[in-house]
């Protein structure tokens, strides 16, 4: 992507993307929510063999860094069970992954053709990637993941919620998103059902701040409005063609 604009911000995406958040919202805490969501995907969908995870527009890294240190991924990377996988458009953003990373058993690329020939993936998971990819070129950009993915693997997008009217105030607010053309569940189902995809389940999230659901009220209650379009974000769980 030309005149990248995570390119500019990629030392300081935290830093950034923090002003752009309410007070007391950080964003670690979304970091951490998904990487707890990661980690519960990989743990049913491991069989005990080598099992392939791709972060698809991971950034400076950050939820690679925090999978690779969770107690769940840990011990099957260092067993040299689960491989893990970063890519990113943004050049200058996995140059900061390398360096936040200091992990070789991470393989992070700025173009998917430069990696490994033989790596198809198990589980593929992309946050907040879409809504800055021009419409007229997602279908591609689906077919070319399609073909890195197994048969029966399983995907997850994980994006803003248009009909949230705090989302949207958020996105004009933030720097970064100046490009972002925000979908909705159905467009993000109908985009990947006629790509090689079948839907499996959704969920809205983020009823509450990432921090409030340690509190069992507010996680309960997420949990029952989780069907209904009234989250801040969501993600959706698709399996891959055979």
């Amino acid at each position: 992507m030309a005149n990248n604009v995570f390119d500019r911000v990629a030392r300081d995406y935290e830093k950034i993307h923090n002003r752009s958040l309410p007070p007391g919202v950080h964003s670690a805490d979304f970091i951490s929510q998904r990487v707890a969501n990661v980690t519960r995907w990989i743990s049913a969908g491991y069989a005990g063999k080598e099992f392939c995870y791709l972060d698809f527009g991971c950034g400076n890294g950050r939820m690679l860094k925090s999978l690779l240190a969770s107690e769940a991924a840990k011990p099957l990377v260092e067993q040299g069970r689960l491989r893990l996988f970063g890519f990113d458009t943004s050049v200058e953003s996995i140059n900061e992954a390398k360096s936040l990373m200091g992990d070789d058993r991470v393989c992070l690329v700025s173009d998917l053709n430069h990696l490994p020939g033989d790596v198809r993936f198990d589980f593929v998971i992309s946050c907040h990637v879409f809504h800055h990819i021009p419409p007229a070129e997602r279908a591609e950009t689906v077919a070319a993941l399609a073909n890195w993915m197994k048969p029966s693997s399983r995907l997850v997008i994980w994006e803003h919620n248009p009909f949230n009217p705090i989302t949207r105030m958020l996105v004009k607010m933030c720097p970064f998103d100046d490009d972002a053309r925000l979908l909705t569940v159905n467009a993000t189902k109908t985009l990947f059902g006629k790509n090689a995809f079948r839907c499996l389940e959704h969920a809205y999230v983020n009823v509450f701040p990432p921090r409030w659901l340690r509190l069992n009220a507010a996680s309960a209650t997420e949990v029952k409005l989780s069907r209904l379009p009234i989250g801040a974000q969501y993600w959706v769980m698709f399996e891959r063609d055979e």
